[in-house]
């Protein structure tokens, strides 16, 4: 027997499936907000791609165009930089960041825009003067535009440094073209009830990005009908519980107390997170879901609340693939049993705590089997009621066996690996 911490082989893909629910809820949400980075970063490209189009034609042709002999180099310059750097943007937002990463690009980016901004304000006056005060309605619309791209980014430190931005931008421009304070005032209210009404928005969106994810999660521990039972009718799952037939696939390690009772704790959870973690992929490839574990104790259902065609045969497939698995990645046998029956499934316990699980004489015979495998040679041991539904796989009879707790024997099967 290894009575080692270094014996254990240790999986660390298991940490990113067994990360706290808050820090994956986290990662959802900044997965989302680099979507929208994302979308605006294109947007951006494409303006300032027609941008500079009229910008050079202004340069080649300013006579015609705006009434002017000349117009300043920098004008295209500034342009073409803002060209090249939008498209770095994109480039680097089609990489995977981190949520860390994206929080730093998304401080640096409304800064960028804002000096576009700045830059088109100082251009506009330069080249136009006072003789184009209407521009001024040109420039709140974008400022407006830069207060409420804040929301997208799903942060209220975003959207009130995008905001901010935006006051400073229309506050340089309405000093350069002398607006009237008045309307100047009212034309700052409004870009700042713009960029408000942006943080909510995204606040919003994060709240229902975060419940989308949260169902999402959820369907890793319980099934999928059941999840969205939870969510659009959750009374009804909890007053109504459901009466159909399945089969029970229980599984246990052999010997598991004592080889871990001189183990460091945190090497028996890596060892029960990579246990864990490959009966439930085994089982979920079936067509079934895990109930519980117990420690080193499972509990798996084929049939239930979504209806399974031959789930004794996916069950026993199942059961069969484990014990092969098990063998890679635990020193320790492993013994199964299988029955199926009638079971109810529902939700059990208190209102401070729910559990949705089957309950009936299937899921305990279904034990009793398993535990039989440790006075037998067969590591797999089921019922004649799951035996009766095997078409494709050759079984063992073993006869009727006494089960402990039943006043009648069992007729049992097993199957020779």
């Amino acid at each position: 027997m290894r009575s080692s911490a270094s014996s254990l082989p240790v999986d660390r893909t298991h940490a990113v499936r067994h990360l706290p629910l808050k820090v994956v809820l986290d990662q959802v949400v900044s997965q989302e907000a680099q979507r929208n980075e994302l979308k605006l970063a294109y947007v951006r490209a494409v303006v300032l791609l027609i941008s500079l189009v009229l910008d050079v034609a202004v340069f080649l042709f300013p006579q015609p165009l705006i009434g002017k002999e000349q117009v300043p180099p920098t004008v295209v310059i500034i342009s073409l930089c803002a060209n090249l750097f939008a498209l770095g943007l994109i480039h680097i937002l089609r990489q995977t960041l981190t949520p860390e990463g994206l929080r730093q690009w998304q401080l640096i980016i409304p800064i960028f825009d804002s000096a576009l901004l700045w830059a088109f304000i100082t251009n506009i006056w330069r080249v136009l003067g006072a003789t184009q005060p209407l521009i001024l309605s040109n420039i709140a619309a974008f400022c407006c535009l830069l207060a409420v791209s804040g929301g997208m980014r799903l942060t209220r430190k975003a959207s009130m440094l995008t905001t901010a931005l935006a006051l400073a931008n229309f506050a340089y421009a309405a000093v350069l073209f002398g607006l009237d304070v008045a309307i100047a005032l009212f034309a700052a209210f409004t870009i700042f009830g713009t960029g408000f009404v942006g943080m909510w928005m995204g606040i919003i969106v994060r709240r229902q990005v975060k419940n989308e994810s949260g169902r999402v999660l959820m369907e890793r521990f319980l099934p999928k009908p059941v999840v969205e039972a939870a969510f659009e009718a959750p009374l009804q799952l909890l007053q109504n519980p459901q009466r159909c037939d399945v089969t029970i696939v229980v599984a246990d390690l052999r010997g598991f107390t004592q080889f871990a009772e001189n183990l460091d704790p945190q090497a028996v959870l890596d060892f029960l997170n990579r246990y864990q973690d490959c009966l439930t992929r085994v089982v979920e490839q079936h067509g079934g879901w895990v109930d519980k574990f117990m420690g080193d104790g499972m509990l798996a259902v084929f049939g239930s609340p979504e209806p399974l065609q031959n789930h004794a045969e996916q069950a026993l497939k199942a059961a069969i693939a484990m014990l092969q698995e098990v063998q890679y990645i635990s020193p320790l046998a492993m013994g199964v049993g299988l029955h199926s029956g009638p079971v109810v499934a529902g939700c059990l316990g208190t209102s401070n705590h729910l559990e949705f699980t089957v309950i009936g004489d299937t899921v305990n015979l279904a034990a009793r089997l398993e535990a039989m495998t440790k006075q037998h040679p067969y590591p797999l041991l089921m019922s004649q009621a799951t035996a009766q539904q095997i078409n494709s796989i050759r079984l063992k009879p073993l006869g009727r066996q006494p089960v402990r707790g039943r006043l009648e024997d069992v007729e049992v099967f097993t199957v020779l690996l």
